[in-house]
């Protein structure tokens, strides 16, 4: 039997993280939960790496909070492939006070090719009142990622694409 490989990624971040600035930027994830067929990295913990062609689903999913303020402040988030912002792919938090935490999600389907970096990008609108993601500890439940970051291909190829056959044990090409 001749079995497809599987391209898709589970990567989170255990660290809080609070720009200082304005200014975009990069979120960093520091565990793989799972991966296959993806590349993600402690040497660049911004970048996943695509390493097979194809149509990808891409889902983040930020924890996020503040340490001090009250009133309405943002956090924006959005997807970035190989340095240029995704279209229409921002989302934004509005966080009341420093014991409101949410979480958003952001998601978009796009075509990548080999080698493409991509990036989830933060920025926030006042600094000072620690804004920003934050993974939340317990002592009896598990961890709440400061940002759960979910990818998977779901197609091979802009040209054509596999279609389960024989109740989805074997792929066929279809142009």
């Amino acid at each position: 039997m001749n079995l497809m490989p599987v391209e898709y990624a589970q990567i989170i971040s255990t660290l809080d993280q609070r720009p200082d600035s304005t200014n975009p930027v990069p979120v960093f994830m520091d565990q793989n939960d799972e991966i296959s067929g993806i590349v993600h990295s402690s040497e660049h913990p911004a970048d996943i790496q695509i390493t097979e062609s194809g149509v990808y689903v891409l889902i983040a999913a930020p924890q996020v909070g503040r340490t001090s303020g009250n009133g309405p402040s943002h956090v924006d988030f959005w997807l970035r492939k190989n340095q240029k912002d995704i279209p229409n792919s921002n989302v934004r938090c509005s966080i009341t006070n420093d014991g409101h935490k949410d979480v958003v999600v952001n998601q978009t389907m796009s075509a990548f090719k080999t080698g493409d970096v991509v990036n989830v990008m933060m920025a926030v609108d006042k600094i000072g009142e620690g804004l920003g993601i934050e993974a939340i500890k317990s002592s009896d439940r598990p961890l709440i990622p400061s940002i759960i970051f979910s990818m998977h291909k779901i197609k091979d190829t802009v040209d054509g694409h596999w279609v389960s056959s024989e109740k989805g044990t074997k792929k066929i090409w279809v142009e």
